[in-house]
């Protein structure tokens, strides 16, 4: 320990002095902390003094933060009162016994504090002006910057480079007014003060939100525990979306959006611009049958109008036995996509290698029920796949995801849940595991008010924005100011594409003509049949496009051209993917409240405030003489606006319970373990049980047996390079390929 006294060096106004007076305990800290800003060193509030018979405090010492005994001696001393050792921080000493402090007392008469002993000199070394920002007194996370960092934290942005943005607005970390560590400190609070009442404030915030709009839906369920189990919610413009594109849904399931565990089911939809929009979510603890049931029979008392016509999800046989008790009359299909993905693990390398593009052809290729059957069971029988057990089931289910079955239902263009995939994928930005359930909802908000803003964006770009036309064509003028720029780019490609066909009359049946729609560049391959009912004028192709995504196919259009028929029929223009799909529909406003959000009402007034002292800074900074005139102004105005009290105005968190002092009726949900998470860790026996899987080349199994040495496979690759070494392929793939 240095025994050299160190006397701070700062200006005799700002110096205390016996008997200077103060009107407050805080005035009088916040006096002496800046002096102490000044001077190197960090203050702290020490001991006190109460009048025995009122009770009040009359006597107040504030210390340097170094005041008082080592760390190791406090901990000693704590050891042996606890009568065992103390888990140690892995920091040094700080506590050099300083005597440096003030006291104050209270006067007898009238409100004011005097200070009654001020000592100046200290044991240890001051802090220079570069570091003292970092001493602890003089760092703080305001309320402006609580709420800054959780709004960065609903976007997902790390803690580190809240930081980095927040060293930028202010000019360099020294000006930021706290740290990085600071920061995870509040964070850390911030969670911990949701421990045990996460799932009674998420309850608490739904009902706010049903308080402040009727419009929207929510409800939930606890176990015999009285533990949180399931809920969903929709809010006023995901029901006005539904009674518009509800007519197909996407309904699936994803993990890892929050610390519980719980499944995240939200039901989306594609809108006019075919973006993906949500119609409303869910949480489960499980997924049983009875959980897709509540959820289902949620959903369906929330939307406005009736059921979907059709709708897709995984391969859950829990899902697929709720959708047919809840939705008997809506088309349920599997998603292709996932089915697809299976075949490398279902059937074997050098089968998957040989024979998947011709299964992946017969299967999105078939027009018919009937092509698919006869092609299916050729390609598996070229496969010698008859007695895969997969096979054998993915056939017996082929009416739920092969698209020849589905050709005639409308699906707004979707044939898989990537959807819903690509929409996981988007939320996923703005969650993660560690999300308590309010974190959750508070992120995923923030980012469905992105989303919907992306519907803005289109809305925009089609009111002012006209696409160019590339014909004369009476019918593409028309169609130009009728489709949103999305589904115009389609409609104009299969008008391009059109002129590449020529039709020709085959047979008539009764009223039905029946027409070949061939195309010039490849006459070879499989005409399109169109199909023209004179009776009722209605003209269908055997492609199924316009039946399936609800816009006209090339073939259709080949035979309006021959046909003179100059505009599009009104009967194949669906409103939903035109530029009036929302016209009637009458979105309430959701900022109708927002005036009651202390958060939003703190932030708004920061974001004003920092617009002008912004220009200002940025003028006054021009010359020392604008520099020393704004400092003066704005210290004048520091101690004007702390006379109006609102120093000491407070912000709730908005991630906490309004009323904490509520009892707790709902607990947390317990961690769910869930289909979607990771598998167990093997036990050393089960490890080497494992490395004896069959191999994917040949089948046969053993630990020193797999594809990177079978026999079967070595041959397929020679044969493989002898093709390509030979010439015969060129690069062998591609040509195979093309």
């Amino acid at each position: 320990m240095n025994d050299e006294l160190h006397i701070p060096q700062t200006a005799n106004d700002r110096k205390p002095e016996i008997g200077m007076k103060f009107a407050s305990i805080d005035d009088a800290f916040e006096f002496y902390n800046q002096y102490a800003r000044e001077a190197g060193f960090s203050a702290r509030i020490s001991n006190s003094k109460k009048n025995k018979m009122t009770n009040e405090v009359v006597w107040k010492q504030f210390v340097c933060f170094k005041a008082g005994q080592t760390d190791e001696a406090r901990s000693k001393n704590r050891a042996s009162s606890s009568g065992g050792p103390i888990k140690k921080r892995a920091r040094g000493e700080v506590r050099t016994d300083c005597k440096a402090k003030i006291s104050i007392v209270k006067q007898q008469t009238g409100p004011y504090w005097s200070i009654s002993l001020f000592t100046e000199g200290h044991n240890h070394d001051l802090s220079t002006p570069s570091k003292v920002h970092l001493l602890r007194s003089h760092r703080s996370v305001s309320a402006a910057k609580r709420v800054l960092t959780q709004q960065f934290s609903e976007a997902n942005i790390p803690t580190c480079q809240q930081m980095q943005l927040m060293e930028i607005e202010h000019g360099g970390p020294e000006s930021v007014g706290c740290t990085e560590r600071d920061i995870r400190n509040l964070e850390r609070d911030m969670r911990d003060e949701q421990k045990g009442i996460d799932a009674e404030t998420l309850v608490e915030f739904f009902t706010s939100e049903k308080e402040k709009n009727s419009s929207f839906f929510f409800d939930y369920e606890i176990d015999s525990d009285n533990r949180f189990k399931r809920c969903f919610w929709a809010d006023h413009k995901s029901r006005s979306a539904y009674s518009i594109f509800g007519d197909v849904v996407v309904f699936d399931s994803t993990y890892n959006t929050n610390k519980y565990g719980m499944i995240f089911t939200p039901f989306v939809g594609v809108n006019h611009h075919h973006q993906t929009i949500v119609f409303g979510c869910g949480f489960l603890s499980d997924e049983k049958t009875e959980s897709y049931l509540w959820l289902l029979n949620k959903f369906m008392e929330a939307m406005p109008t009736g059921a979907p016509k059709a709708i897709i999800t995984d391969q859950d046989p829990s899902m697929t036995k709720a959708l047919a008790q809840v939705l008997p009359q809506t088309v349920h299909r599997y998603c292709l996509w996932h089915i697809l993905n299976k075949f490398p693990d279902k059937i074997s390398a050098v089968t998957f290698r040989e024979h998947y593009q011709s299964i992946k052809n017969v299967i999105k290729n078939s027009t018919s029920p009937e092509e698919f059957e006869h092609g299916w069971k050729d390609v598996i029988r070229s496969a010698n796949l008859e007695q895969n057990s997969w096979i054998l089931l993915m056939y017996e289910l082929r009416h739920k995801w092969v698209p020849a079955y589905f050709s005639h239902v409308f699906f707004a263009g979707m044939s898989s849940s990537q959807r819903s995939e690509s929409s996981h994928s988007f939320f996923k930005k703005y969650v993660s595991h560690k999300n308590s359930l309010m974190d959750f909802i508070t992120r995923f908000n923030r980012a469905l008010r992105h989303q919907r803003h992306n519907e803005l964006v289109a809305d925009h770009i089609d009111m002012n924005e006209h696409p160019k036309i590339k014909t004369n064509w009476p019918m593409e003028t028309q169609m130009v100011k009728v489709y949103t720029k999305k589904k115009w780019t389609e409609f104009q490609d299969e008008m391009s594409q059109s002129h590449g066909y020529f039709v020709e009359h085959t047979t008539t049946r009764d009223d039905i003509m029946i027409y070949n729609v061939v195309s010039f560049q490849s006459s070879s391959s499989k005409p399109r049949q169109l199909m023209h009912d004179r009776q009722r004028d209605h003209i269908s192709c055997s492609c199924g496009k316009f039946e399936f995504d609800g816009i006209p196919c090339r073939h259709m259009l080949a035979f309006f051209r021959i046909s003179q028929i100059f505009e599009l029929p009104e009967k194949y223009i669906l409103k939903r993917w035109t530029q009036e799909a929302k016209i009637g529909v009458v979105y309430a406003l959701d900022d109708e409240n927002t005036n009651d959000d202390p958060t939003r009402l703190l932030m708004t007034r920061r974001s004003n405030l920092s617009y002008k002292a912004s220009i200002l800074i940025d003028y006054a900074s021009l010359s020392d003489e604008g520099t020393k005139f704004l400092n003066e102004q704005l210290d004048s105005l520091h101690g004007k606006i702390k006379e109006m009290g609102a120093s000491s105005t407070t912000v709730p968190s908005s991630q906490t319970r309004k009323n904490s002092d509520k009892p707790r009726n709902i607990g947390d949900p317990s961690n769910i373990r869930t289909k979607g998470c990771g598998k167990r860790m093997l036990s050393s026996k089960e490890k080497s049980t494992s490395k004896a899987r069959a191999c994917h080349g040949c089948g046969l199994s053993g630990v020193s047996h797999d594809k990177r040495n079978c026999p079967k496979l070595h041959d397929w690759y020679v044969n493989v390079s002898l093709v390509v070494h030979n010439g015969y392929g060129g690069n062998g793939f591609a040509n195979e390929k093309d």
